[in-house]
């Protein structure tokens, strides 16, 4: 028996040994390039009613060695024919293989190095699974239009363009096709000609006369109200359905002005013969295609929803990817950053152009938590993935933004921006590699980023930083020390450290350039410096901890001009059980002018709870910006068993209020505190509209929150077919809310779990996100749902592949949600009453122990996440 139980463990011990050397991943390079693909010309013919594609598609190739064969990606083609024409021969039948997701191609003789071929392919899409999506009314989605989308990134241009699928094969592109009236079709580059058929059709000509890659050519074929203006001589058209052309304005207001910094920023003029933006319906978030732009119609928003959501990030992003992404190309996914990394900065640069550094600081601030979340277990480049679509997380884009902003804190603005026309000039209309990156900097600057480059982008995770001052009165020295606490070898990076006095600017300023993980720092002053500022401006991307004197973060707070030292300041006094501290938060709630300052002090104050941050939240529940104003109704929402908040958020709830955002806070908010009474009153809610269905899919939020069974019935109801897909979103994971807080019957759990399952079948782009969120939050009671989940799991690689492979993990792993959960919740309880008692005892010893020739006592402060923090402008989940 011991000999069988050893042998047990071996084999377990093999298995986990092969388990992990799976999870890294094969490592990926660029596809090889037998033949240079010089132009792709497709002549379509698109039925939207019939979900057809009839195609011709004329490839031009170049022989790079002598070749017998060629293999194109081509996946579920029904190809009726292929003829092929050497160096301006006659064209010939050539033979084929279709094996379902390539094309393989048998040469009537061998293409030797340097000739020229010409491949014409005869061939019919009815309705793929992947690169075209099309929709027409159902009973599903009564209102929507008869509309057909591409979506090319990462491999699915294959689906409907027979082609070299790789972002190293760059190649001009031309699409003639031909649709029904009153139907246009817009796809890349120069409308050469439109012409309208005796048949009742229309044939559009499009010619893309510059080299990109094929997962950035599009289609899109409905009907559209579009508006053009000029910009440098070139056609800039905002197309959208007829419903929303009072709209376009608010989103796309500001595209010629970001056409103008960007052009100018870079060095490079925006490189396009033309830029559309065309609005789809359910399109998630944005797609760069060459020129052409596809976003969703989530960013149309009224001017009531313009009080708090701005289109200028989507669109700031998507135009920036024009040079980053489409001019400038990542030869291979393990370099994804150069695209997504330097889009996503742009959307930053551009706040600070037109927002102010204010709003700058807090775009980086937030991506700075995202990419410390995320990049902890990978490098940003990394060939080890499984699927392409992993590449798209938060180290391509925060940790990539990041990458970028610290290379140009490290030089100056001139030096950095001459670097970036550099690399964009000298790189135009190539693929790209992260090391062609680092030499455009080094050839420009004559620095070595060699370690650099090490450091943020070839290895995982990101410095830990405790910074401990101490002022040593009996020699006038300010002490610090610095010590990187991460398990891995240390990061090198300079640190800027600020003295001041009682008023005025800096009285020293002082970098330590940090090469090891721990070093020590003596500074002569006149006098005991009144604050220390550490990593002023937000340079650095790590977790920073400090440990300096109370008076010194009550500067911080009052006086430093970065809102991201004042929120970490507000952080920190959230972070102690002290009175004095609670009343200075609610002092500077009224005080501070940034909103996003106001709005962690009130999430801080929500936490704290007690009498003096019950008053500070009330009387600021009318705070100007609606932003802030949010955050304070939701902060109101955490203070328990207090009737002048329940009061406070249902007469701001019957009055309405002018933002959506602080209407559906103040629901949510509301029903959090589960007054009696609350599911009748949430219910009478349901009839207010709203931009997106904010107001109701918050009521909805809330049902959910109340533990109600009785809830059940109406949820499942706003989870059908025909009611808005938003609202089927909010409907489902309230359904699990309900399922895995309360008792319900065995038949009510089945019926519940039976209408969430049909919403992971939805076409929707994000019903079926919701719906296996919301399946996985209940375990092993959703294993009904594992047919229709691994289903979508072996779909083509995309991120709703990758929720689905998580989703079926979870719910196969997992135990009774219910009893996890209040296990979790008692724990969690117990560790708060014993953290305040530890505090308060902590509080009684420094106090019995300071002398008056001593510091006051030090407090830590972490900038460490803020759970659940927001997210990024195309991002959702749970």
């Amino acid at each position: 028996m011991k000999k069988m139980a050893s042998i047990r463990t071996a084999i377990i011990l093999i298995l986990a040994c092969a388990s992990s050397i799976a999870a890294a991943g094969t490592p990926h390079f660029a596809a090889d390039r037998p033949l240079d693909m010089k132009h792709i010309k497709l002549d379509l013919k698109v039925d939207l009613k019939a979900k057809t594609v009839v195609g011709r598609a004329t490839l031009d190739m170049t022989a790079l060695r002598n070749v017998s064969s060629i293999l194109l990606d081509a996946v579920d083609f029904e190809t009726e024919s292929v003829r092929v024409q050497i160096d301006g021969t006659s064209p010939v039948p050539c033979d084929f293989e279709n094996d379902g997701k390539h094309l393989d191609l048998t040469l009537p003789g061998e293409l030797k190095s340097g000739q020229k071929i010409t491949v014409s392919i005869d061939y019919k899409l009815s309705d793929p699974t992947s690169g075209l999506s099309f929709f027409a009314p159902t009973e599903e989605e009564p209102d929507a239009p008869y509309v057909v989308w591409s979506q090319g990134q990462t491999v699915t241009n294959r689906y409907w363009v027979p082609s070299f699928d790789h972002p190293n094969e760059l190649q001009t592109t031309e699409v003639t096709c031909t649709a029904a009236r009153p139907y246009t079709v817009i796809s890349n580059g120069r409308l050469v000609e439109t012409i309208e058929n005796d048949d009742g059709t229309r044939t559009f000509h499009w010619l893309q006369d510059k080299p990109h890659a094929v997962y950035l050519m599009t289609l899109v074929v409905g009907e559209f109200v579009s508006k053009t203006e000029t910009w440098r001589g070139r056609p800039v058209t905002y197309h959208v359905r007829p419903k929303f052309k009072d709209r376009i304005h608010n989103s796309f207001g500001n595209t010629l002005a970001m056409l103008d910094f960007f052009s100018d920023r870079i060095g490079v003029e925006y490189p396009w013969a033309k830029y559309d933006q065309v609005c789809c319906y359910q399109f998630g978030g944005g797609m760069e295609n060459t020129s052409a732009t596809t976003l969703g119609e989530r960013t149309l928003h009224d001017d009531r929803a313009h009080l708090d959501v701005s289109s200028d990030g989507l669109v700031a992003h998507e135009l920036a990817h024009q040079w980053f992404g489409d001019l400038l190309t990542c030869r291979e996914w393990a370099h994804t950053w150069l695209n997504e990394g330097f889009a996503s900065y742009f959307e930053a640069l551009w706040a600070e152009h037109h927002d102010g550094p204010d709003e700058f600081a807090y775009n980086l601030f937030r991506k700075a938590k995202r990419a410390i979340r995320g990049g902890k277990d990978k490098p940003i480049v990394h060939r080890g993935y499984e699927g392409t679509w992993e590449q798209f997380d938060a180290r391509a884009y925060p940790k990539g933004a990041w990458v970028l902003h610290m290379i140009r804190t490290r030089l100056d603005d001139d030096l950095f921006w001459k670097c970036i026309k550099t690399y964009t000039r000298r790189h135009a209309h190539q693929p790209v590699e992260t090391i062609n990156l680092r030499r455009a900097i080094e050839d420009v600057t004559g620095r070595s980023f060699e370690r650099f480059f090490y450091d943020w982008t070839e290895r995982p995770g990101h410095p830990m930083v405790t910074v401990k001052y101490k002022w040593l009165a009996d020699r006038n020295l300010a002490s610090v020390n610095v010590k990187q606490t991460q398990k891995s070898d240390a990061f090198h990076f300079p640190l800027r450290l600020e003295f001041f006095g009682d008023s005025g600017p800096a009285i020293v300023s002082h970098v330590i350039d940090i090469t090891d993980k721990d070093a020590s720092l003596l500074l002569p002053l006149a006098k005991r410096p009144s604050w220390i500022r550490v990593d002023p401006g937000s340079t650095v991307l790590m977790e920073l901890t400090e440990k300096k004197p109370r008076d010194h973060w009550v500067r911080q707070l009052e006086d430093d001009p970065d809102v991201v030292a004042r929120i970490r300041a507000a952080e920190h006094f959230g972070e102690t059980d002290s009175e004095q501290d609670r009343e200075l938060l609610s002092t500077r709630l009224g005080e501070e002018s940034f909103w996003a300052v106001q709005k962690a002090i009130a999430t801080t104050l929500g936490k704290a709870g007690g009498d003096t941050a019950r008053d500070a939240l009330l009387a600021n529940i009318k705070t100007a910006h609606p932003k802030a104003r949010a955050a304070v109704v939701k902060a109101l929402g955490s203070i328990e068993d207090e009737p002048d908040v329940r009061s406070a958020l249902r007469d701001l709830i019957e009055q309405g209020d002018a933002s959506y955002l602080v209407e559906a806070a103040a629901i949510e908010a509301y029903a959090g505190l589960r007054p009696e009474g609350a599911a009748t009153f949430l219910r009478t809610l349901l009839d207010r509209d709203s931009h997106n269905d904010s107001i109701r899919s918050a009521v909805l939020t809330g049902l959910g929150i109340q533990r109600d069974a009785g809830a059940l019935d109406l949820l499942i109801d706003w989870s059908r077919t025909g009611k808005p897909m938003r609202c089927r979103s909010s409907a489902v994971e309230a359904i699990a809310s309900v399922l895995v807080e309360t008792d319900v019957s065995d038949s009510n759990r089945a019926e519940a779990i039976d209408a969430v399952v049909a919403c992971v079948k939805s076409r929707s782009r994000w019903l079926p996100r919701a719906a296996m969120s919301a399946l996985g939050d209940l375990g092993s009671d959703a294993r009904t749902a594992l047919t229709a989940i691994d289903a979508i799991a072996e779909r083509p690689d995309s991120r709703l592949t990758s929720l689905a492979k998580r989703t079926a993990k979870r719910i196969r792993d997992g135990a009774k949600p219910s009893a996890q959960l209040a296990e979790l919740r008692e724990a969690v309880k117990d560790l708060q009453d014993e953290n305040k008692e530890l505090t308060k005892r902590l509080e009684m010893l420094e106090a019995a122990s300071t002398s008056d020739t001593q510091e006051p006592a030090e407090r830590t402060t972490t900038d460490s996440e803020v759970a659940k923090g927001a997210a990024g402008s195309g991002a959702a989940g749970r």
